[in-house]
């Protein structure tokens, strides 16, 4: 059952100390209480007080937070289905046309550099290995990019946030792109991210120390796509001039995450079929610290409508309680 974000105020008392019962609750107090029990949750239910940036590291757990929830919603994973069948026909072709063609000629380049031939053919195999999962990250991006999105609203919608978001815009409908707008984003992206991951490819020929090198530069562009539109829902930003400017006041955060999303998305045919599905879920969860660290939240909290009667022994928006 999704999360009301409202549920914030919903364990206030209806009046506060000292009111008299003829007079009922004072408004001050009231209001008092409600911007306490906000801060309150802010300080205890993100890890840090409103304002200050998401760290790396809660950042990197988000994606391990979003593949256990992902596993924990059996709606969710009926999403994935077509993306499995097109992935699992690419994979079996792929790997059968470049272990036949390039597998051995990449091991020879590396002979001709006078290194051992068991590293040679083992960096053979790895690259092998990344070109199969590169061919694969541009299939989804082109063709599956919706999946993602529709992933996402789903656990913000369960987690409150969107409710919030609602809130805090004074509308039922959120700010979204238009259509050509999103389909120029679209393209930007890709444009931006092929050349980058082809560019980096061959770091994947320094084994460990070159994988985690092509992660780092290209996850934060990952990162970056996954958020990019939340950023229209949150702040209305709209251009990429000014989404890159929240990416760099977030940049470990996305950094950290996306490096850590593209790592999973790069394990043979479970990267590709699940990873890809989970790290939209890890995604609206660092959505979701990016709003609750806001400067603004508290008033996101104050703009929220009334809670029903029956609601107030309901858990908060965000407990894992419920």
């Amino acid at each position: 059952r999704p999360r009301r974000a409202w549920l914030h105020r919903a364990a206030m008392p209806a009046t506060t100390p000292g009111a008299s019962n003829s007079g009922g609750s004072s408004d001050e107090e009231t209001h008092t209480g409600t911007a306490d029990a906000a801060n309150s949750d802010v300080d205890t239910g993100t890890g840090g007080a409103v304002g200050s940036r998401v760290p790396p590291p809660i950042a990197g757990c988000r994606v391990i937070q979003g593949v256990w929830h992902f596993l924990g919603r059996p709606a969710l994973w009926v999403k994935i289905i077509c993306p499995i069948l097109v992935t699992l026909a690419s994979t079996l072709i792929l790997l059968s046309v470049l272990f036949g063609a390039a597998y051995k000629p990449q091991a020879q380049l590396i002979l001709r550099l006078d290194w051992p031939a068991w590293v040679a053919w083992t960096i053979a195999f790895i690259l092998v290995v990344a070109e199969v999962g590169l061919t694969n990250l541009i299939i989804l991006l082109v063709l599956f990019g919706q999946v993602q999105s529709d992933i996402f609203r789903s656990v913000l919608q369960e987690r409150g946030v969107l409710e919030l978001l609602k809130a805090h815009h004074g509308r039922d409908e959120l700010p979204e792109q238009c259509c050509i707008r999103d389909m120029g984003h679209g393209i930007r992206f890709l444009l931006a991210r092929l050349p980058l991951l082809i560019l980096t490819l061959p770091l994947h020929a320094i084994p460990a120390a070159g994988q985690i090198a092509w992660v780092v530069l290209n996850g934060w562009l990952y990162a970056w796509e996954l958020e990019a539109e939340f950023m229209v829902m949150f702040r209305e930003l709209y251009s990429c001039k000014q989404q890159f400017g929240f990416v760099k006041e977030e940049c470990g955060a996305f950094a950290t995450f996306g490096a850590c999303a593209m790592g999973l998305e790069l394990v043979p045919f479970v990267g590709p079929w699940v990873f890809f599905a989970t790290n939209a879920c890890g995604a609206a969860y660092m959505a979701e610290d990016f709003v609750r660290r806001s400067p603004l939240y508290e008033k996101m909290v104050q703009a929220l409508p009334p809670p029903p009667e029956n609601a107030r022994s309901t858990p908060a928006i965000g407990s894992d309680a419920a």
